[in-house]
């Protein structure tokens, strides 16, 4: 998918300006400190926030509104915790979901600063860490996007209490697409449910995963800048991800989830499927169905 262009435009005028060579530096430490310690805590400077507003904003955005897209009822106010630049919000409005109200929890002053210049949308800010007391009213639609992560297992399971709390309708959890970011996201997928909450997607069931990697992609469009940052050539990227979405009451999920990318054979397409009964493979005449969609 596309960013939205009044989006973009607003990114490009942020950094005009600034040096892409030094950005991308920028980048690349990030990338090797990520890949040396795991989860960035916390961004030193504003080339990485503006480094994390070309590269790494466009494949969240992307990802949080294929998620939201799944929702089955309306919801007029939004939670995001661990917001950074306001990438969630940004997403459920461009989703077409009809928000009156936003509140977002943020610990990076810098982060707050530029969600502040992206949106069009009146947010409420709080600039805090997700693990000191916050109070909040409850909003019908509460999102952690790539945020719970980057905290201990300990402080993240007292978290995710907290956060179930504030949830009057959805709670979404968005995590990186790895084996590991999926390990731990079953936890909390077992505490929820624990908890009395309704598990509604990606899983057909409340059941043990019968998966021992469950993720999906979203694919996302570069701008210049974007390939220019990551030395690319292709004019897209690929972004993987895992995630559940609870709901506060009883609603069917869905029959059945497609986990791999659709096989091509002669006159049928080969999907490997998520049921209610455990993982099947079934094949159907051509149709547009792709790798993470409901099949009804």
């Amino acid at each position: 998918m596309q960013i939205p262009f009044e989006l973009k435009n607003k990114i490009n005028s942020i950094i005009e300006g600034v040096s892409l060579n030094d950005l991308s530096k920028e980048r690349k430490l990030l990338t090797s400190l990520y890949r040396e310690r795991g989860p960035i805590h916390a961004l030193s400077n504003d080339k990485q926030r503006l480094s994390y507003l070309l590269t790494r904003l466009p494949a969240t955005f992307a990802v949080v509104h294929q998620v939201l897209m799944q929702l089955k009822e309306p919801v007029y106010s939004l939670l995001d915790l661990g917001a950074g630049p306001a990438t969630a919000l940004l997403a459920a409005l461009d989703a077409g979901l009809p928000l009156t109200k936003a509140s977002l929890i943020e610990r990076d002053p810098g982060f707050v600063a530029l969600g502040r210049s992206l949106l069009s949308f009146e947010a409420f800010w709080i600039c805090q860490d997700l693990k000191k007391d916050f109070i909040v009213e409850p909003h019908d639609l509460v999102i952690a996007s790539y945020s719970l992560g980057e905290l201990q297992e300990k402080d993240r399971m007292e978290v995710l209490a907290k956060f179930w709390q504030c949830t009057e309708k959805f709670l979404v959890i968005i995590e990186p697409g790895t084996k590991a970011a999926f390990e731990s996201l079953m936890k909390m997928r077992q505490a929820l449910i624990e908890k009395g909450a309704h598990l509604i997607a990606p899983c057909p069931h409340s059941r043990r995963c019968p998966n021992d990697w469950c993720h999906f992609s979203a694919r996302v469009e570069r701008s210049s800048f974007h390939r220019k940052m990551k030395e690319g050539t292709l004019n897209y990227e690929d972004e993987k991800f895992c995630y559940v979405i609870f709901s506060k009451k009883q609603i069917e999920p869905c029959q059945a989830r497609v986990l791999r990318m659709p096989k091509k054979e002669s006159g049928y397409i080969k999907l490997q499927l998520c049921t209610k009964e455990g993982i099947t493979e079934k094949r159907i005449q051509k149709m547009k169905i792709k790798w993470g969609d409901e099949l009804k």
